[in-house]
């Protein structure tokens, strides 16, 4: 049975003074809790420190693996370049739209490289085909993608747990084409929200230049497939705290420490996404705003110390601490602060006391890709614990936000509505605090961490390791049996799309020329005994003949309204009766879009007219596309033409030219006994679903999307069937 390997930047472990290694709780570690994973596991990620603090490296890696661990060992420098500096300095400001703070290093670059590449050495060293790769948030980025091209196949599958920010924020890295390229060599990609995926999306558009759909994308001879996956919080480790028989006495004592104090709770990492300082002025406001409630009230902030040592983060808690000291000293009396700060994390028994016993719960980051503290608040309050039911304020900009809609959103950078909302919270009656709680309490207790964990990999698991689910075939077999068909009955017909097919497409069409070895290569196989070859293309008589004239290649022009025998001699039509007259209802629509979308123009054939947006800008464009394809299709429906959606091309062209017409024609006047169709788009499916009397037919999909063609390849993939196809011709 395969075994899954998760991967993550730190491993769930802590190492003793003594060297010794130990499992921790927290973390991945307890999303997985709750999942009842019966296969193997074995986790891979940086044991924390330099390996230069190791007295002896051979012992912790044992100890390591002794518990399911293997170590991925980090220097000093690549600490401080790939955690310290790419992940934490660049990367995770950017992923919270916080450009001011990001800050940008080659050096950093180089070790966020060589790390992600020294994490894969590590997991395909212990890996085994077929095993499942989970790879976990922003730190590795590049990983999915070194992990294609070895000799093991797997299952890849990666997570992202912070925000995955708009694509005008992504595109400030520089590094941007590699991070996406890098990502998208796994085959499933899960993210907290519907935005976060929309975002990255986005960015592929608007990077890359790549569309994709909602569900994934065809990359690299690969299915991608891309999800949204909430996680959930750890309720098996609440619900044992909760149940343990000494919980009740742990309430007690807390409660006895509130001295009937209503106490409004805050836990978090203390750091500039969580919006402490917002969060601190948003009490002061309550607390000048609500002078009867002053003596009642108690803010508690838990605050878990985060990076100490690092300048940024030690301002911050300065800063916090001399806020906290300023309100206490402004608004607190003898025996009552207003404000507890405790800056120092707490195990999770005391946590669920602490949400049991909350009358308020404050969850107001300035950006967070979840926040499971809202979720762990919502399950803790019991009745059992305490009086009232608790009323939980949540920011807006918190994945939670999304699942939790009956908490008070809040715009933790609106003081007054922050202010406003706890008075709400604390006047608010139980019977719409209980109906609140319970509707939320239902959906995360199904929803927890372990249903997470098991919903994304049995996703992970329908990956077919290797090519994808759609699969790239193996065309050698079909050359040697088309070189057969030829030696023996002659007349072997092969009709070729251009872009897309024979070449990819380019952001400019007039600069999508053949490379230089593929007249070579057209030529010979039309130089075969028996072999009649045809380039089908929508492209312009002139463009074809320019280059690809001369070849003893037959060319087809205009999705099939014209063609150039052998490519010498007079281009003729395949119909000259084709009614083009519908041109002058629809050309002025095509010249008032383009006029409208910055970056497009309209290119008029004889039988077709085509509207371009391959330079507008990506996003903009395709939705332009999508409403113009539909106001066409309206407008065509009693004129004699086809529309349809191309490469960034909406194209309209009469429905008495098609390239299944001109293959048809031609098969008949070749008096061909075998044929070979090739294509990539909606034009091609003509050709492709040919079903000719007589002749022994075969059809390629070169790419993605839906055919009835009996094979599949990519462009890499044609190109070697065809390199192989003359070799066995000329034999």
């Amino acid at each position: 049975m395969s075994k899954l390997i998760m991967v993550s930047n730190r491993l769930p472990v802590r190492i003793e003074a003594d060297g010794s290694a130990s499992r921790t709780e927290g973390g991945l570690a307890s999303a997985l809790e709750g999942a009842d994973l019966e296969q193997e596991q074995l986790w891979v990620g940086w044991p924390g420190g330099a390996v230069e603090d190791f007295e002896d490296v051979e012992r912790v890696t044992d100890d390591l693996r002794r518990i399911g661990v293997e170590p991925v060992f980090l220097t000093r420098d690549e600490v401080d370049g790939f955690y310290e500096g790419y992940s934490n300095s660049t990367l995770w400001p950017l992923m919270h739209y916080m450009i001011e703070r990001a800050k940008f290093s080659r050096n950093w670059w180089a070790a966020y490289r060589a790390v992600n590449r020294k994490f894969a050495e590590v997991i395909m060293e212990a890996a085994d085909d077929g095993d499942q790769v989970w790879i976990h948030d922003y730190h590795l980025f590049l990983l999915p993608a070194m992990l294609r091209g070895g000799k093991k196949e797997l299952k890849v599958g990666f997570f992202l747990h912070t925000p995955f920010c708009s694509s005008e924020i992504f595109r400030v890295l520089p590094d941007r084409v590699e991070l996406l390229k890098g990502l998208l060599g796994a085959d499933l990609i899960g993210f907290h929200t519907y935005n976060y995926l929309r975002h990255f999306r986005s960015a592929l558009l608007q990077v890359l230049g790549w569309e994709s759909e909602m569900e994934g994308m065809w990359h690299d001879g690969r299915e991608v497939r891309m999800g949204v996956y909430p996680i959930g919080h750890n309720h098996a480790g609440f619900e044992r705290e909760i149940r343990d028989p000494g919980f009740a006495d742990l309430v007690a004592s807390h409660l006895r420490d509130l001295a009937g104090k209503r106490m409004i709770l805050n836990v978090e990492r203390l750091d500039y996404t969580k919006g402490v300082p917002q969060k601190l002025a948003a009490m002061r406001r309550f607390l000048e705003s609500n002078p009867d409630k002053r003596d009642d009230v108690l803010f508690v902030l838990i605050a878990v110390p985060s990076r100490q040592g690092v300048r940024e983060y030690d301002d911050l808690t300065e800063e916090v601490q001399r806020e906290v000291g300023a309100i206490n000293g402004e608004f607190g009396k003898v025996g009552h602060a207003p404000i507890q700060f405790l800056h120092r994390g707490f195990p999770m028994c005391d946590l669920a006391a602490f949400y049991a016993l909350a009358e308020v719960c404050m969850v107001t980051p300035l950006r967070d890709g979840m926040n499971l503290v809202a979720k762990e608040f919502l399950d803790c309050q019991r009745p059992e614990f305490s009086e009232r039911p608790g009323v939980l304020i949540l920011s807006e900009f918190a994945g939670a936000a999304h699942e939790l809609s009956h908490a008070l959103h809040v715009n933790p950078h609106d003081v007054d509505q922050v202010a406003a909302a706890i008075n709400r919270a604390l006047e608010m009656p139980d019977d719409e605090r209980l109906q609140r709680i319970g509707m939320m309490q239902k959906r995360l207790r199904k929803q927890h961490s372990g249903v997470w964990a098991r919903r994304f990999l049995k996703e992970l698991d329908k990956a077919q390791p290797g090519e994808g689910r759609i699969e790239i075939m193996e065309l050698s077999p079909l050359a040697a049996r088309l070189g057969e068909m030829a030696r023996e009955r002659g007349a072997l017909g092969l009709f070729l799309d251009y872009d897309g097919t024979l070449r990819p497409f380019v952001d400019v069409p007039d600069q999508a020329v053949p490379d230089p070895e593929l007249p070579g290569l057209l030529r010979d196989l039309a130089g075969c005994r028996g072999v009649s070859l045809a380039v089908v293309s929508g492209r312009t008589a002139e463009f074809l003949e320019k280059h690809l004239g001369g070849l003893g290649v037959s060319l087809i022009g205009e999705h099939g309204y014209r063609w150039l025998e052998h490519g010498t001699g007079e281009w003729e039509l395949f119909n000259p009766h084709v009614n083009t007259e519908w041109k002058n209802a629809i050309r002025e629509h095509l010249e008032q879009a383009s006029l409208l979308t910055p970056g497009t123009h309209v290119e008029e054939k004889q039988s077709a007219l085509v509207w371009h947006y391959r330079k507008a800008d990506p996003e903009f464009g395709l939705w332009r596309a999508r409403g113009l394809l539909e106001e066409l299709t309206s407008m065509a429906a009693n004129l004699p033409v086809t529309v349809h959606h191309g490469q960034k091309i909406v194209e309209i062209s009469s429905l008495q030219v098609s390239k299944g017409l001109a293959v048809d024609h031609l098969l008949r006047a070749w008096d061909c006994r075998a044929a070979l169709v090739a294509g990539d788009d909606q034009t091609d499916e003509t050709m492709i679903t040919l079903a000719p009397e007589g002749v022994e037919f075969f059809s390629v999909k070169v790419g993605a999307g839906p055919t009835r063609a009996a094979y599949r390849t990519d462009i890499p993939g044609l190109r070697s069937f065809l390199e192989e196809l003359r070799k066995v011709l000329r034999h």
